[in-house]
C-alpha cells in the first residue's frame, strides 16, 4: 500500500539478461510497449530510448548484441552478488517452485516443476538464477528465471560441478515489470509482470539518435520457430506432441484443454515445430499461446465463460478512444459439416449449427470440412469447434484506456450502451505502453460466442 495522498503514477522495472538496469535506462526511456496476445501471435516487448549522450549505440549495444557484456557503461542499479554454497551447474529438482523475472520482482509469473540447474554460483537479494539445460549454464541469455534461494535443493552432490564448455549465445533475455502506484487514489498498488523475452532486433535512427530494442516471447535461438522438419508421429496425443516439442526446444508446456486429441499417425512435413503444432491446434479447435518460455494449449470457450473483470459503459469517461466493427460477410457461417469416408467406404458425418439457425433462410452459409474422425459424436464436436474458430471475429471492438495492469489477453469485459455491440467480449490483445506521455492500455476485443 502507498500513501493515498501521493500522486498516481506508473513506473517500469527493466531486467537485461538477469541484471536490473532500470535506473540506467529510465533517464533515456521514450517508451516501453508490451503486447500481450491471446493466441497464435507471439507476445513482444519494445523499448525505445533516446541516445543524446551517445552511450547506448557506441558503448553498449555492440557488446550486448555479441553477448560480450550485459551492462552499459553507466552506473547500474545492482546489488553486489555474493557466492552461495551451490556451484554453477548444480542439478536441482523443483516442485511447484515460484519463478521470477528478476531478483527484485515480488510478483511470480508461474511455478516450475522438474530438473533445473543453477546458472551461476551467486545469490542476489536472496534469489538464484536457474536454467533448464546443463549446457546453458553460464551462457548469457539462457537464464530461465530466478527462484528463492531456499527453494534450491540439489538432486545429489555427484557431478554437481560438471557442465559442458559452451559458446556464448546472442540470445539475451529482457524482462519488464510495470508498476502502478496509488492507482485508485486509495493507496492501492498493482503490478504487471510482462515476463521474459529474447532479444529480437535493435534499430538505431537519427537525428536525434534513437535506439529501439525489440524482443519476442518465442526465441530465435531455438529450432521451434524456423527449422523445418520431417517427422511422423504415431500413437500420440496432442499434449504429448506439444510436450516433446517444448522439451526439445528448452521450453515447458502447459496443457489446459479439456480434451486431448489422439492421433494414430500424423506427419510433420517440411514445416517448423510451432507451425505444425499450430495447425494441429486449429484443427482440434484448441488455442495455442507462447509466453515466458512456456507453450500453453487451452480451450477458448472455457476462458470466455469467466466473469468479466471490467464493464465499459459508453460515455463513462474510462476510455480515450473507441472503435467498433463487424467481420466481412464471407467469414460468417451458420453451420459446419465435418465428413470422413473410412477405408471400408463408411461415411461418418457431423453437423453443428449456430444457436439462432433458421433452416428456411436463403442466406445460410455452410463450412465444409474433411477430417479424419472415428465417430459421429467426434465429427459433431469437431464441427462445433471449427464453426467457432471461423465465426469468432463476427463483432470486434478496440478501446484505448488509461493504463490498467489488470487487462490481460484472455480475460473478458462487458460493453454497455453500444447498441448492437453490447455484451461480453474477450480481450484478444492487450498493448500496454508506458512513456513520457504517461501510461495507457489499448485492448482489442472480439464478441464472446454463445451456443457453440
Amino acid at each position: 500500500m502507498s500513501d493515498r495522498d501521493i500522486a498516481r503514477r506508473a513506473s517500469a522495472e527493466i531486467i537485461f539478461d538477469g541484471a536490473d538496469i532500470s535506473k540506467s535506462v529510465l533517464p533515456y526511456l521514450l517508451s516501453l510497449t508490451y503486447t500481450d496476445n491471446e493466441e497464435d501471435e507471439t507476445d513482444d516487448l519494445q523499448i525505445k530510448m533516446h541516445d543524446r549522450d551517445d552511450i547506448w549505440l557506441q558503448e553498449w549495444l555492440q557488446k550486448a548484441i555479441s553477448a560480450d557484456s550485459v551492462e552499459p557503461q553507466v552506473s547500474l542499479a545492482q546489488d553486489t552478488a555474493s557466492s552461495g554454497e551451490l556451484v554453477a551447474g548444480t542439478a536441482l529438482y523443483l516442485d511447484k517452485v515460484k519463478g521470477y523475472v528478476s531478483s527484485t520482482t515480488s510478483y511470480s509469473f508461474g511455478k516450475k516443476t522438474g530438473t533445473f540447474y543453477t546458472w551461476d554460483n551467486k545469490v542476489i537479494r536472496g534469489r538464484r538464477r536457474i536454467t533448464n539445460l546443463r549446457e546453458r549454464v553460464g551462457v548469457p541469455g539462457q537464464v530461465t528465471c530466478w527462484i528463492n534461494a531456499e527453494d534450491a535443493y540439489p538432486v545429489s552432490s555427484d557431478g554437481a560441478n560438471e557442465h559442458k564448455t559452451v559458446i556464448k549465445s546472442s540470445g539475451l533475455t529482457i524482462g519488464a515489470v510495470i508498476a502502478q502506484t496509488n492507482f485508485d487514489d486509495e493507496g492501492s498498488d498493482r503490478t504487471l509482470d510482462c515476463g521474459l523475452f529474447e532479444l529480437d532486433s535493435v534499430d538505431a535512427s537519427g537525428p536525434p539518435s534513437v535506439i529501439t530494442i525489440k524482443a519476442t516471447s518465442l526465441p530465435f535461438t531455438t529450432q521451434i520457430r524456423q527449422t523445418k522438419k520431417y517427422k511422423a508421429w504415431e500413437s500420440y496425443n496432442l499434449s504429448g506432441i506439444a510436450k516433446e516439442m517444448a522439451e526439445c526446444n528448452g521450453m515447458t508446456c502447459m496443457f489446459l484443454a479439456g480434451e486431448d486429441p489422439h492421433y494414430d499417425r500424423v506427419e510433420q512435413f517440411n514445416v517448423s515445430d510451432i507451425n505444425f503444432l499450430s495447425t494441429l491446434c486449429h484443427n482440434a479447435g484448441i488455442s495455442l499461446k507462447v509466453s515466458n518460455n512456456i507453450i500453453v494449449l487451452f480451450n477458448q470457450s472455457e476462458y470466455e465463460q469467466k466473469t468479466e473483470i471490467k464493464t465499459i459503459k459508453r460515455g463513462d469517461g474510462s476510455y480515450l478512444k473507441w472503435k467498433l466493427n463487424t467481420a466481412k460477410a464471407d467469414s460468417k457461417y451458420t453451420s459446419c459439416r465435418v465428413r470422413y469416408i473410412t477405408s471400408s467406404g463408411q461415411l461418418i458425418e457431423g453437423i453443428s449449427r449456430v444457436e439462432d439457425y433458421d433452416a428456411d433462410s436463403k442466406t445460410n452459409q455452410q463450412l465444409e470440412i474433411r477430417a479424419k474422425v472415428s465417430s459421429i459424436s467426434e465429427a459433431q464436436e469437431l464441427a462445433k469447434k471449427l464453426l467457432r474458430l471461423h465465426n469468432k471475429y463476427g463483432k470486434k471492438a478496440s478501446f484505448t484506456l488509461s493504463g490498467d495492469t489488470r487487462l490481460h489477453a484472455g480475460l473478458t469485459v462487458m460493453l454497455q450502451d453500444f447498441g448492437a455491440w453490447n455484451g461480453k467480449y474477450i480481450i484478444s490483445q492487450a498493448k500496454h505502453q508506458l512513456g513520457s506521455s504517461g501510461y495507457n492500455t489499448q485492448i482489442n476485443l472480439r464478441k464472446v460466442l454463445e451456443g457453440y
